[in-house]
């Protein structure tokens, strides 16, 4: 909803097991596409700790620099909604061979987010 509230056209990706969730498609700027937006949505109850992000979607956020944004949503009682608060380049490296996945430090993300 964020994201159609600025204008973009918004695909659901996430069956397609691509590396994220969401492409955010923005409005045409002097009759050209600007470049998409890759978000990748990780919903999580108020007072957790951790994220959990999963070896593809860390590769997919490095490969693709710029374009990916790691969308954080904290959803509390009576499923009350925070967020969604926008990470930029949110993974320095790579995981190890053989890494499923990473938990990462919410708060830590947190402090680099931006409020939507």
């Amino acid at each position: 909803q964020v994201e159609e509230a600025r204008g973009c056209r918004v695909v659901d990706v996430s069956a397609q097991q691509c590396g994220w969730d969401l492409t955010a498609y923005p409005p045409l700027v002097n009759g050209k596409q600007p470049e998409s937006r890759h978000i990748e949505v990780k919903g999580r109850v108020q007072g957790a700790t951790t994220i959990t992000v999963t070896r593809n979607e860390i590769l997919y956020a490095l490969n693709q620099a710029e374009r990916f944004w790691l969308a954080i949503v904290l959803v509390g009682e009576e499923d009350t909604v925070a967020g969604p608060f926008y990470v930029k380049n949110p993974f320095d490296a790579e995981p190890g061979w053989g890494v499923a996945s990473v938990n990462y430090d919410l708060q830590a993300l947190l402090d680099r987010a931006v409020r939507a």
